[in-house]
């Protein structure tokens, strides 16, 4: 038997829980890193998000006594941090009010920003998370 192991790029403050699927068959949901002991083989390895039309698979050969490790990330670094700003300055206009040119500007781009944020998840849909496959060592076994 080897191993295969599949784990977040990074730690996350809040982490979601994932389907795991091997060759289209539900193994079940992660949260975080799972650990599985399989045969030596080809895989279709998907990670599914909550959210079913986001996906991402890979095909993995795990060879014989060996451990694989997947490693996934999602592609969402720099809307992150458009939402972020964009929360802190929803939070500053709810507390002042800064008057009719700049409210509606502030709504026009807000709304613009989700807009493209709703296609590019659509257009992505299928590819969402970049997934690294790395053959590490020999599998304690």
């Amino acid at each position: 038997m080897s191993l295969l192991i599949i784990s977040p790029r990074k730690k996350q403050l809040i982490s979601y829980p994932h389907a795991l699927l091997i060759n289209g068959q539900l193994l079940g949901i992660m949260k975080g890193t799972a650990k599985i002991n399989i045969p030596p083989g080809r895989f279709h390895v998907t990670l599914r998000s909550m959210f079913k039309f986001i996906e991402t698979s890979v095909d993995v050969e795990i060879p014989e006594r060996e451990t694989v490790e997947i490693v996934y990330g999602d592609r969402e670094r720099l809307w992150n941090m458009l939402f972020n700003l964009d929360l802190a300055l929803w939070l500053l206009k709810r507390i002042t009010h800064f008057g009719e040119p700049w409210d509606t500007l502030y709504e026009i781009i807000s709304n613009g920003f989700f807009a493209l944020w709703l296609l590019r998840i659509w257009i992505i849909r299928k590819r969402y998370f970049q997934m690294e496959v790395k053959v590490n060592k020999k599998s304690p076994q």
